[in-house]
C-alpha cells in the first residue's frame, strides 16, 4: 500500500469490540466512558489510538482532561477529521449533545449510534449527531 492509499477499515475488528462490550456498563473507571469506548472503536478499525498518554478514572479527572484539551469537540478535531454528519460512515465518531461535556463520543453504526449506557451499549437515533469525525484519519487528522 502506498502512503496516500486509504487504510482499509476493519469492521469485523468493530463488531467485535461491540458485541464484547454488550453488557458492559458506563463506567469513569476500567475505560468505561464515551472517549474511551470511542478510542477502543477507532483503535479496532485503524489499529491507531488516538488517546495516547491521557488518562482519567474519574468524572473530575475526565473534566479536567477536556478542559486541558479546550472542550472535548476541539481535542477531536485536533485527533481526526470533521466530516458532516450526513456522510458519517458505519464506525465513524459522532458527537452528541451532552450538558456536562458539551458533546459525548458515540460510534455510528448506520441508522443508530451506539455508546456506554448504565446498563450497558445503548442505541440513540443518529438524528441526534450534531458532529462527526472520520475514524480512518486517526494519525492523520490533515489529510
Amino acid at each position: 500500500m502506498s502512503a496516500s492509499a486509504d487504510p482499509v477499515r476493519n469492521v469485523a475488528a468493530l463488531i467485535d469490540l461491540l458485541d464484547a462490550r454488550i453488557g458492559t456498563p458506563f463506567g469513569w473507571r476500567g475505560k468505561r466512558d464515551c472517549g474511551h469506548f470511542a478510542d477502543a472503536a477507532i483503535e479496532a478499525q485503524s489499529g491507531i489510538s488516538i488517546i495516547g498518554e491521557l488518562r482519567w478514572n474519574s468524572r473530575r479527572q475526565a473534566l479536567a482532561v477536556i478542559a486541558a484539551e479546550g472542550s472535548l469537540e476541539a481535542a477531536m478535531d485536533r485527533r481526526l477529521r470533521r466530516v458532516p454528519p450526513a456522510l458519517a460512515q458505519r464506525g465513524d465518531i459522532a458527537g452528541v449533545p451532552d450538558p456536562a461535556l458539551g458533546i459525548r463520543l458515540m460510534v455510528v453504526e448506520g441508522a443508530t449510534l451506539v455508546g456506554p449506557g448504565s446498563t450497558g451499549l445503548e442505541r440513540q437515533s443518529r438524528s441526534v449527531m450534531t458532529i462527526a469525525w472520520d475514524t480512518m484519519s486517526a494519525g492523520r487528522p490533515d489529510e
